[in-house]
Order: structure tokens, then C-alpha cells, then sequence
């Protein structure tokens, strides 16, 4: 009886420890990669230089007088095409601006689009990015 329950608080323990570990390691990946503002026009070939995961936090950063917002796109058919007719905005339109988007665990296994639906940012300046989440 003694050793079942230490050998069911040490399963607990290693659970618990693995659990933590999982949460301790989500990242911060900045759109767009390094710079004063990485979140710019012509991203549409930008990829991560790691592979982002459920946990992690993409971040979207800009300064300057040109306004930008984030929008999560629902697909990639309205990606490609920048139509924001069903997409979800994050941030409102703004100058200067750092957004946090936790990746969720829904996203595993497929590719999240996001946006700018400033007038002409999407098309033709190509301020998107397709970012594809581990499985």
C-alpha cells in the first residue's frame, strides 16, 4: 500500500513537473523579426526563425506616423484575396503600438493569417503574414 502511493505522488510530482516545464517554454516570436517596427508593409514571405507553437506569443510592434492595426483573417482564401468581411480585429488603428497574441491551443496543426486593414496596407503594400503553428 506504501509503495502504490509513493508511486502515485511520484507520477503526480512528474506530471506536475512536465506541466510546468510545457508552460515554462512558450516564446516570444516578434512579427516581422528585429527592428524599431517589424510589423510593415511587404511581409507576405516574412516566416518565423522557430517554429511557433500553441503557448507561444506572436508580437506585433510599430512606431512611426503611419497607423496600423492587427486583423486575425478566417482564412486563406479571405488572406489571400484581403477581405475583411469575416475577419477578427485585435487592435484598433493606431500610430504606435505593441500587441501580444497568444497562440491558442485550437491553432495547433494549422496556419493563422493576420492583417493590416489600413486602406492599401493588405493590397497591394502586402502588410500580411501566414504563420504556420506546430502541430
Amino acid at each position: 500500500m506504501a509503495r502504490s502511493l509513493s508511486a502515485i505522488a511520484l507520477a503526480a510530482a512528474a506530471l506536475l513537473v512536465l506541466l510546468c516545464s510545457a508552460q515554462a517554454e512558450a516564446r516570444v516570436i516578434t512579427v516581422g523579426g528585429k527592428g524599431r517596427s517589424p510589423w510593415r508593409y511587404n511581409l507576405h514571405n516574412w516566416r518565423p526563425t522557430t517554429t511557433a507553437r500553441a503557448g507561444d506569443v506572436l508580437l506585433f510592434k510599430w512606431r512611426g506616423f503611419i497607423p496600423h492595426d492587427v486583423v486575425l483573417m478566417d482564412s486563406v482564401e479571405a488572406y489571400n484575396s484581403c477581405d475583411f468581411g469575416s475577419a477578427k480585429k485585435l487592435t484598433r488603428i493606431t500610430n504606435s503600438r505593441t500587441y501580444r497574441y497568444k497562440v491558442p491551443v485550437s491553432a495547433k496543426g494549422t496556419t493563422l493569417y493576420f492583417s493590416c486593414s489600413v486602406p492599401a496596407h493588405c493590397s497591394p503594400s502586402n502588410m500580411k503574414v501566414a504563420i504556420p503553428i506546430q502541430a
